[in-house]
Formats: C-alpha cells, structure tokens, sequence
C-alpha cells in the first residue's frame, strides 16, 4: 500500500508491562502492571528507531528489535509495506529485568505495522502472532489485553487466555537489580525434566495461589507461590536476589518470588502496607547495589496496549 505524505500523521501508543511467571504460574500467568513502554512513530525519510528512558541500556541491532520485529511482521502479513519513518521508544524501567519489555515491545511493534498497512489485521491474531515471535505467551498477553491472563494452548498456534481476578488491595513492589538477566541465560539452567513428586507438588499449589490473589488471603498466596521448576535455579544466577527476597518476607511482605525470568524480584503487599514495606526495601537496596538499584510500586492495571 502506497502512503502520500498527507496520509501520514504521527502516531503514539502506550503498551503495559507486565510481571509474569509468579511462582508456579511458569510459561503461563502474566499481570499487566501500571508501567508502560510509550511508542512514537512520526513520518521520516527512512525507518529508524531510538530508545529513550531506561531503554537506551538495551544493546540490541535494529534487526533484533521488538517493535521493528513487531512492525515488520504486521507489514509482511498485511502484504504492505512499512512508510518510512522514526520510532521512539521509552520506558521507566530498563531491558533484561523481568518486565516484559520485549513482549511489549512485539505487541507495539504488531499494533503500530498493523495501523501504518491499513489496520487489515485481527487483534487476536496479532496476539497469537506476538506470542510466536516471543516463543511464549504470558508477556504478549498481559501486554495486548492488560488484566490478570492464564494462557493455555488450546491448538497449534490457538491460545485459551483465562482472567485471573485479582483483589483490589493487592500491590506490588518491583526490586530491580543493576544488572539485567537475558532470558535465553535465564532458561538454559532450567531443568529438563522434574521428578512425578516434584510435577505433583507444582500442581497442587496453583489453585491455591490463584484463590490467595482473588481473596487476598496472605496462607494462600505464601503456599501456593512456591515454585518446583524456575526460581530456584535462576536465584543462583542473581547477585544479592535471595537475600531480598528473604528480606521482604521478614519485614512484612505477603510473598515475594521472581519477576518473570529476573533479574527483577516480585514482592506482594496490600495498599496499607505499601509504603512502610517500600521504604525498607529501598533502604536495602541502596546498602546492597547503592544508587543503581531501582524499587518501583505497581498495581494491576486493566489497560489494554492502545493509542493515545
């Protein structure tokens, strides 16, 4: 599809980021939180993206950007072709953390190709598009459809997104390292295969964390957050994660787990508790990695990735 320069006009969207994994929810239990990646587009003589924020920490090529990722596979399904153009991209939070960034960033990526090519594709298949290029599916959806998700393969390429309810009191504070962990280091110490009894276990945990995040209720959500599979392997690989984690629990925190791959650490709190817990914690983390450390607040948020 050809585009004049008087068809063209700049373009934003914001896209939620997102904790996922939380405990035994691996490769499936995505939250949309309150942080967003901000996505600029403006007609150019050539497409180019730059990274603002705490994004200019990502060291990716163009090639293997997200949202150009993104923006160029829409083009290809769409059979058009992208209008040049800039991107700007910026986030409050950096890369490599365990926020979804690249998921956020394919979903943006996926809408913005989608509007520049005539706006031919189906929300729901730019998510299961997103989800493809991403190779798993809890980011994608927190970030396209904001909200709590389960995501379930129900066939090939086709995913059953359930909504977890989440009690309105619930809060999260979000401890980020000085240092980023690369998911594809993040699942190489994984391991393969788990014991019957360990499977057993993981199972039998689920409902109760989902239960405990609807009701709020503390029992629940401490025995139900407890992981067979991915924390304990990917806390070997975090400089200083565990003692925080055991650190938040001892000061007043209802759970505290990984979010999603790391580096960054989940602590769960309610409203009331919000702010003495996060005082603590930043206290802490400033002994720990001094400045560089970050300790962000964040509740669910409902939005959906859209254009403002």
């Amino acid at each position: 599809m050809a585009f004049s320069r008087k068809q063209q006009r700049a373009l934003r969207l914001q896209v939620p980021a997102s904790t996922s994994n939380v405990g035994p929810g691996f490769d499936c239990f995505s939250i949309a939180v309150d942080h967003f990646v901000d996505l600029r587009w403006k007609p150019g003589e050539r497409l180019e993206i730059e990274r603002k924020g705490a994004l200019t920490e990502s060291t990716l090529t163009p090639g293997r950007d997200p949202v150009l990722r993104g923006m160029r596979r829409a083009a290809a399904l769409a059979g058009g072709k992208l209008p040049p153009g800039k991107i700007t991209v910026e986030s409050a939070f950096p890369p490599g953390r365990g926020l979804g960034a690249s998921g956020a960033g394919l979903v943006g990526g996926l809408l913005l190709g989608n509007r520049l090519t005539g706006s031919k594709i189906k929300s729901e298949n730019l998510l299961s598009e997103a989800i493809a290029l991403e190779g798993h599916p809890e980011n994608a959806a927190a970030s396209m459809l904001g909200g709590a998700h389960w995501s379930v393969p129900r066939a090939k390429g086709d995913w059953i997104h359930h909504p977890v309810q989440l009690h309105k009191e619930l809060r999260f504070l979000v401890v980020i390292p000085p240092y980023p962990l690369a998911t594809s280091r993040a699942r190489e110490v994984l391991p393969t295969s788990v014991s019957l009894q360990r499977a057993v276990d993981q199972a039998r945990r689920t409902p109760l964390l989902v239960e405990g995040l609807r009701t709020l209720n503390p029992e629940l959500i401490r025995i139900g957050i407890q992981d067979e599979i991915h924390v304990a392997p990917r806390l070997k690989l975090l400089t200083g994660a565990k003692s925080v984690l055991e650190f938040a629990e001892q000061v007043g925190a209802i759970a505290a787990t990984l979010s999603g791959a790391g580096s960054a650490l989940l602590i769960l709190t309610r409203t009331g508790e919000l702010r003495t817990l996060e005082t603590k914690l930043q206290r802490r983390v400033k002994r720990l990695w001094g400045e560089s450390g970050m300790v962000l607040n964040a509740r669910v948020t409902t939005k959906a990735a859209a254009f403002v």
